[in-house]
């Protein structure tokens, strides 16, 4: 595949997964997944290979303290310390190594991006160490004998252990996060780089120990660093020194990529102790599938380490070949594995495992530091001198402290610093090649990489397309109609059993107040009946004749006596039997609607609540219904009888007899009768408010869930036929890609 074509389908890859992010639900991720690169970061890769006057680009990958450092000062600065060794990837800045007129170096800090993504990423740490040991108080939880606080800071141990294993770029994260805090620094001050100058290597050195070493000022925000350096072994040279391929800072890493693609060959850097381990397989892996490196280099770092014990011989020679068929034959052992994981690029590894011992360069940055600095023997001391006591006592004859010939040959083979040279040089020689085979080999990974990535997302939208097809979607409208026909069966039910429990209790409130009105009226009756009394007059008249006119004159006779029956009433007790009559009425009319709201309550409670059970189950929301009951209770009012006694004027004597009290007693008559009839007006006109207040369902509280399990299939339903056609749409770009 020509370029134009590889980065016309790169900008469309791009802009497709840019456009349906949100339909993939984060499958954008297979942007980082699939390494694929911005079209001008290819583009710059490409231009550079076919720059034949380029520098020859040399990486140098590893796992952190794999001794790259040290192999780079022996390599570079024929030993002196420059590059300072990093002890987490937290100190690993990505650094370049290129030739200049002086000594100066470009340190690049974080940017704003840079540290945001930091501080998330030690936030998620922060979460999931807690999570953690929270675990694992509950695992241990009642072990007795352990004091209370010696059991939470084991917990939170055992956590921190786990994420050192499983999430170690978060740790990282964290571990960076509070140095970055602790420094005090402040990038607006900073700004995006710092510039350094020095009048010789040593200067330079101390220089780049604030900016890259472990205890370095301005370490916390340094992101990577530039050197430039006026030595000839750096004369047509870029060396890469990687902080890593699993770096917690996302731009780094990316960086990181960008350069190793532009390299010719690549030195993967493992400790011979600890050789190929899984970390450098997978770092071996990606860069050789989707970089399309050709060219690597196996150096078994630290070799001075491997050379002790009792399986050692006592020849050094024989020892360190021993070592070499040992390396080997193990690396072509993880080899053969990489071929079978890796088909495509499978050719490297097979080259690797045909060269046997020569593909492993050995190497011991230590021991060519020693030789160096040989001189000064008497001075060494911690690792450096650990370093020789070991060698000393385990090959005396080859390293003597008085034998400065002797000890430095055998320090030098182990170096092997002229075995690394070799390779830079035979490099230089085929350059030309390299670079057409690198072209070549990088258009073929990215385009491989490229047919995969849109094999995956097409399998990704087929299995999308599958999970809500022609069956998704039928399922889903069956369940749309069982819930439609459980919303009408259940809103019928409880509809007609609040009309019932409202019928019942509206006849119920109407006959109790009936009966009220009724017993108060009997009572008010009797009240006024209780003031009227009677009273007996006599009178005499003239009988009719002579006779008893002269009985007149004479005796005083000649009369005939009547006795007369008046109707006696009390005035103020009658008016008083009213105004009892209409303020106890009013009060057993509230009382008895209340008792009847109680009965209402506990009826409309027990009956609705027992039909939903019914006919929901599970599905039924008590702390929902039993709002909404409580809300139809309290809507429903109870307003008090509102009930005036009628004015009885009464005159001022205390007691009336006769046809005042017959008049007085009619106008009280009048009024009870006027009162009784105003309270039955009153409780129908009560009963009927009460009614009108009571709503006419109360389904719709009941099926909430019911609803919204309604709703939310309408949507799933509606989504469903759109995401079809987006999945189809989005499918048959991807088929155009191809």
């Amino acid at each position: 595949m020509s370029a134009e074509i590889l980065l016309d389908r790169q900008q469309k890859l791009l802009n497709w997964l840019d456009a349906n992010a949100d339909v993939l639900n984060g499958a954008v991720g297979a942007q980082a997944q699939w390494q694929i690169d911005t079209v001008d970061g290819l583009k710059e890769a490409l231009l550079r290979l076919d720059d034949e006057h380029r520098l020859l680009d040399i990486g140098i990958v590893g796992r952190v303290k794999a001794g790259k450092s040290t192999l780079l000062n022996a390599l570079v600065f024929n030993g002196e310390s420059v590059l300072p060794q990093a002890a987490t990837p937290m100190t690993a800045a990505l650094t370049t190594l290129t030739y200049g007129e002086t000594f100066k170096a470009i340190a690049r800090f974080y940017s704003k991006a840079d540290l945001a993504n930091i501080e998330h990423a030690a936030e998620a740490y922060e979460e999931r160490l807690a999570a953690l040991t929270a675990e694992e108080l509950r695992r241990t939880e009642g072990r007795a004998g352990v004091d209370p606080a010696r059991r939470r800071e084991l917990a939170e141990r055992s956590a921190r252990r786990s994420l050192a294993t499983n999430q170690p770029s978060l740790q990282a994260s964290h571990e960076q996060w509070e140095k970055i805090t602790a420094s005090g620094l402040s990038l607006a001050k900073l700004g995006e780089e710092a510039q350094l100058s020095a009048a010789d290597l040593q200067e330079l050195a101390v220089l780049l120990g604030g900016y890259v070493a472990a205890e370095g000022r301005y370490m916390p925000v340094t992101k990577s660093v530039d050197i430039q350096m006026p030595m000839e072994s750096l004369r047509g040279l870029r060396i890469i020194d990687t902080p890593g391929l699993n770096d917690p800072v996302a731009s780094r890493e990316a960086r990181t990529h960008d350069l190793l693609k532009c390299c010719d060959v690549v030195f993967v850097v493992s400790p011979a102790a600890q050789f190929m381990s899984q970390e450098d397989l997978d770092v071996m892996a990606r860069i050789t599938a989707s970089e399309g490196i050709r060219e690597l280099v196996l150096v078994a770092s630290q070799v001075d380490n491997t050379l002790h014990g009792s399986e050692m011989q006592a020849s050094l020679h024989a020892s360190l070949a021993g070592l070499r068929r040992e390396l080997a034959g193990h690396a072509r052992k993880v080899l053969d594995g990489l071929k079978a994981s890796n088909p495509e690029v499978g050719d490297v590894f097979q080259g690797l495992v045909d060269k046997g011992e020569d593909a492993i360069i050995h190497s011991s940055g230590m021991c060519h530091s020693m030789s160096v600095e040989f001189a000064n023997v008497a001075d060494w001391e911690g690792g450096r001198l650990n370093a020789w006591d070991n060698l000393k006592e385990t090959y005396p004859d080859y390293f003597k402290d008085d034998n400065v010939g002797l000890s430095r040959t055998n320090l030098d083979q182990l170096a092997n610093m002229d075995g690394l040279h070799k390779v830079v040089d035979q490099t230089r020689l085929v350059k030309a090649k390299v670079l057409a085979a690198r072209r070549q080999d990088l258009l073929d990974a990215k385009h491989r990489k490229q047919v995969e990535l849109l094999r995956d997302l097409r399998r990704q939208l087929s299995l999308r397309r599958s999970d809500i097809g022609e069956a998704g979607l039928t399922d889903l409208k069956k369940k749309k109609r069982a819930l439609e026909r459980l919303k009408l069966e259940l809103t019928i039910a409880l509809d007609d059993s609040l009309k019932t429990i409202k019928t019942k209790f509206a006849n119920g409130l109407r006959t109790s107040m009936k009966q009220v009105i009724d017993a108060a009226y009997d009572t008010a009756g009797a009240d006024v009946d209780r003031t009227v009394g009677n009273v007996t007059t006599t009178r005499r008249e003239a009988s009719d004749g002579a006779f008893n006119w002269v009985a007149r004159k004479l005796w005083d006779g000649g009369y005939r006596e009547y006795k007369d029956e008046h109707c006696t009433v009390l005035p103020a007790a009658a008016k008083a039997a009213v105004s009892g009559f209409a303020n106890g009425l009013r009060t057993d009319l509230d009382s008895r609607a209340g008792e009847q709201q109680d009965r209402f309550a506990t009826e409309l409670f027990a009956d609705l609540l027992a039909l939903a059970r019914d006919k929901l189950d599970d599905e039924l929301d008590i702390e929902a219904v039993y709002a909404s009951l409580k809300s139809i209770i309290n809507s429903v009012e109870f307003p008090a009888v509102a009930l005036r006694a009628p004015i009885v004027k009464s005159p001022s004597t205390a007691k009336l007899k006769g046809a005042a009290a017959e008049a007085f007693l009619e106008q009280v008559k009048d009024a009870v009768e006027t009162l009784r009839e105003a309270a039955d007006a009153a409780a129908i006109e009560h009963v009927e408010s009460v009614k009108k207040a009571i709503p006419r369902s109360v389904a719709g509280d009941f099926i909430g869930h019911v609803q919204a399990q309604f709703d939310a299939l309408q949507v799933l339903m509606e989504d469903a036929e759109r995401t079809r056609a987006t999945l189809a749409r989005m499918d048959a770009e991807l088929e155009a890609m191809q």
